[in-house]
């Protein structure tokens, strides 16, 4: 009895993860078709002057695809190994947390309370990135 639920359980994971992985690839693909669509448009019809808000706007979309890129990454090797690369996710909370940021300054928001709890995010996850690239690195 034990041994059939851990086997469906682990089928039911499969079937999960495989779902995740393609909706997250489908969203991905579709925020990188609709990135391209907004570029080709500024360059076919420019603006008469291209503003801060549009370019920081572009860089946001540029770091949402990078993240959805690497979270299907993590989701790939998941599948792979069954291990979670630990600087990966790191590396994705970093590059979300920058991506905030430039969402706050498009938004003109600029909290001095959510700027201090968001640099404070930023200052434990990079220390958490370098102890463990340090330690990883001491194991090699």
């Amino acid at each position: 009895m034990e041994f059939k639920f851990s086997t469906y359980f682990e089928g039911l994971q499969k079937i999960i993860l495989i779902i995740l992985t393609m909706t997250m690839a489908l969203v991905t693909l579709i925020a990188a078709l609709d990135l391209i669509y907004t570029l080709a448009i500024y360059l076919i019809f420019p603006p008469v002057g291209l503003q801060i808000k549009e370019i920081l706007s572009f860089f946001g979309s540029i770091l949402l695809v990078l993240i959805a890129v690497e979270l299907l990454e993590t989701f790939r090797a998941f599948q792979i190994d069954k291990t979670i690369n630990v600087l990966m996710v790191f590396l994705v909370a970093l590059i979300a947390m920058a991506r905030k940021l430039l969402i706050m300054e498009i938004n003109g928001y600029s909290d001095s309370t959510q700027l201090f709890g968001l640099s404070a995010v930023v200052i434990a996850l990079s220390i958490g990135y370098y102890l463990i690239k340090k330690s990883s690195s001491c194991k090699e």
